[in-house]
């Protein structure tokens, strides 16, 4: 990301109705899902655990793209280390096994 970071920076700022960002919200939200779904062992997963990864998802996404566009002195390590740290304890367990 930091080598096409003038790239998502103009993607994410876009709002328009295919917007990059927007595709990368439920991009992930079905990403992890799949995923949880086959660490789990299951087809459906219980509410909170698609709450937990939706309010995630949508942090993560709307974080990056905040960061993007406004932030020039946090580095891209620093961020990835924060979006660790916000994850909910329940997808932090399944996905960590913490």
């Amino acid at each position: 990301m930091r080598q096409e970071f003038i790239f998502y920076k103009r993607a994410y700022d876009d709002v328009s109705q295919n917007a990059l960002w927007q595709y990368m919200l439920e991009y992930f939200v079905k990403r992890y899902e799949a995923v949880a779904k086959e660490k789990l062992n299951t087809d459906i997963l219980d509410t909170q655990l698609k709450y937990s990864i939706r309010l995630y998802c949508y942090g993560c996404v709307g974080m990056t793209r905040e960061w993007l566009l406004n932030d020039n002195t946090t580095s891209a390590e620093t961020v990835v280390q924060m979006m660790y740290c916000a994850m909910p304890n329940d997808m932090r367990n399944l996905f960590f096994n913490e």
